[in-house]
């Protein structure tokens, strides 16, 4: 792979740079004494910065997940990852989309997957023709379980028109539960059958 002319010159003035402020250096001799000072990284700047992140995984030759977020931010000191404006969606195995969601902020631990997703959440599922709607939710992945602080409001919807809104929201994904554990309050769609 052959470098462009500009990254040429430039990787040779920085190497020139090096070669000399280690000659000016050899000469010098500084003596700190007891003095040690070891540079940390304050935890609140993040070791990588990506803008207009997209990441895709794929499967079989296809994307099976994409990830967008306008800012992604990861902080090694505490294994975590700070996404600003994200967009996820997953795909079948036909590749059709089978869940999409959104969030303003989400702060994803890179240790254990679990995650705290704030600001406008919105996740569709294609498979169960309904989509969750909150201000804020946490994810446990061990678990597989999606909670909502106890007074937060958690909206989940049909494509029907049924609906049932509430607090104290907790979903079981693993046993494909979801509870409410304050007041809730909803609207049933029954349609006919047609034969």
């Amino acid at each position: 792979m052959s470098e462009e002319p500009g990254t040429a010159k430039l990787r040779r003035a920085l190497v020139g740079a090096v070669l000399v402020l280690s000659l000016l250096c050899a000469g010098c001799s500084l003596d700190y004494g007891d003095q040690t000072v070891v540079e940390k990284q304050p935890e609140n700047i993040p070791d990588t910065v990506a803008v207009g992140l997209v990441h895709r995984v794929n499967k079989g030759g296809k994307v099976s997940v994409q990830l967008e977020a306008s800012r992604a931010e990861s902080f090694s000191s505490t294994s975590t990852t700070v996404l600003t404006d994200a967009h996820f969606t997953e795909y079948d195995d036909k590749g059709a989309m089978d869940t999409e969601g959104r969030a303003n902020h989400v702060v994803f631990h890179t240790d254990s997957q679990d995650a705290e997703i704030s600001g406008s959440v919105q996740v569709y599922s294609a498979r169960e023709k309904a989509n969750i709607r909150a201000e804020s939710l946490s994810w446990v992945d061990k678990t597989k379980r999606l909670t909502a602080d106890p007074d937060e409001k958690v909206l989940l919807k049909k494509d029907d028109g049924s609906f049932i809104t509430g607090s104290g929201f907790l979903g079981d994904f693993r046993h494909r539960q979801l509870v409410f554990n304050g007041p809730v309050e909803g609207q049933y769609v029954w349609q006919e059958k047609k034969e």
